[in-house]
């Protein structure tokens, strides 16, 4: 059975943001698994994690869809005495504020933010500007959203501050300008807005607006980390971890990944699995890395999902279960993890832990092959040869054979040179056979070596 532990992917760069406001607050949402105080959707500057192409952070999640409307207003806690209910929310702009937002009545959340705006309060100007944003109660407006944030963010506002740099990052709403950008990240991070700290270390590593500093990257990096955002916990274990713009210092990756863990990432919780059954920056510990693997894969993590069949498949950090390795595999193939599809057809061809199944095998191994992946294919051009699973095809063979040898697999070079050498599929055709067996022998195979030994003893 083959086994693949790694940990080399890419994460999402969503930032999201908590901070205070002054007077007016925006309703907490829920986007990421994390709370926070107000949408974010302005993208943000290109984010590079490790040694993965730069991605693009949005600066948000973007908002779920709106639920309809609700027709009445329900008080934000029980009262028999509606009335006087009311005159408390209307006294307190937070609370109806809050009550508009739970019933996504952004028209109401316009009317409030409106008037708090106008006497100049920074927070309704906030407020304002993501309405703008995001088209909640009107239309989408970038430069109205941007007029408003940037009037706030002159008031001292650190959430307008950090998303005002991120549209001059963007070039969203007004042109786009790196300089700005870092002056009002820089401002929104000298008061503690951890996004606005992730945003500089992007701008120091890819010398956006300033000089190239990756020392000075990490350390923002760091702070953010510290600071809780998880995307870049993650991204400070994986650089630890692999020595990608720090010294390598695998048992400080593992802190940080355990950060991003508790943080509530799946995608954490996978890699602590991987670096325990590695002994990485930890001691190495199968039944940890069962553990946190397990827990993964049940997050509907891919690889975690084909770690978790290979450790039932093989016994490691748990008693050897083929049921449940062939439940996990599914579960991972069905996700598009190739090698799961592999495995499910070396599974039913073998009848490993279940019934003998050829046409289950082949159809495995066809969706790990129009994938493209090498093994699977050459299993295929066996299974049309021989008629497993499939009826019997030598010019279909023929042609797997060739596809998983065009990638190098010398099975594959050898059996497209034995199908020359016997006219199956094709013309009988010894000098192109004997071109093949030197692909492969060449490649390691000691058939082809054969092969050509006996093409050479009978002068070929």
């Amino acid at each position: 059975m083959m086994k693949r532990i790694n940990f080399n992917w890419i994460f999402p760069t969503v930032i999201v943001l908590t901070l205070p406001v002054t007077t007016l607050q925006a309703q907490p949402h829920i986007h990421g698994d994390r709370p926070h105080t107000h949408a974010l959707p302005a993208q943000g500057i290109a984010h590079k994690h490790g040694n993965t192409p730069p991605g693009r952070a949005t600066g948000g999640q973007k908002p779920a869809p709106r639920a309809q409307q609700q027709q009445q207003r329900t008080p934000a806690r029980p009262n028999n005495n509606q009335a006087q209910n009311n005159r408390v929310i209307a006294g307190n702009p937070n609370a109806e504020l809050k009550q508009a937002y739970k019933q996504k009545n952004y028209k109401r959340v316009f009317q409030i933010a409106s008037k708090y705006a106008k006497q100049g309060d920074p927070s309704g100007m906030f407020v304002l500007g993501q309405l703008a944003l995001l088209g909640q109660g009107q239309q989408k407006n970038p430069k109205v959203a941007f007029n408003w944030l940037n009037k706030a963010a002159a008031k001292g506002h650190q959430g307008a501050q950090y998303l005002v740099g991120s549209l001059y990052a963007s070039g969203t709403g007004v042109k786009k300008n790196y300089g700005q950008a870092h002056k009002h990240f820089k401002l929104a991070a000298n008061k503690g807005v951890p996004d606005a700290m992730a945003s500089l270390g992007v701008m120091y590593e890819k010398g956006q607006g300033v000089t190239k500093n990756i020392p000075t990257a990490i350390k923002y990096y760091e702070q953010a980390a510290n600071k809780g955002i998880t995307d870049v916990q993650l991204m400070m274990g994986e650089r630890y971890i692999k020595g990608v713009g720090v010294q390598k210092n695998p048992a400080k990756g593992y802190r940080f990944v355990k950060m991003a863990h508790t943080s509530g990432s799946p995608q954490a919780t996978y890699l602590l699995g991987v670096l325990n059954a590695n002994g990485l920056g930890t001691k190495k510990s199968p039944s940890h890395a069962f553990k946190y693997i397990s827990a993964a894969a049940k997050r509907n993590v891919p690889d975690a999902q084909y770690d978790l069949a290979s450790a039932y498949a093989q016994g490691i950090g748990t008693k050897k279960n083929m049921p449940q390795a062939i439940n996990w595999y599914k579960k991972a193939a069905n996700n598009g993890i190739v090698t799961a599809q592999h495995n499910l057809g070396l599974i039913y061809l073998q009848g490993l832990g279940t019934k003998k199944n050829p046409k289950q095998a082949f159809s495995w191994f066809q969706k790990a092959a129009n994938k493209g992946y090498p093994v699977s294919q050459y299993f295929l051009g066996d299974l049309y040869v021989d008629g497993v699973g499939i009826g019997k095809n030598h010019k279909q063979a023929l042609a797997w054979y060739k596809k998983s040898a065009a990638k190098k697999f010398p099975a594959a070079e050898y059996s497209v040179g034995a199908m020359y050498a016997n006219g199956y599929g094709t013309g009988k055709n010894l000098q192109e056979a004997k071109k093949w067996f030197q692909k492969a022998a060449n490649n390691g195979s000691k058939k082809a070596q054969g092969a050509l030994a006996v093409l050479k003893k009978n002068g070929i």
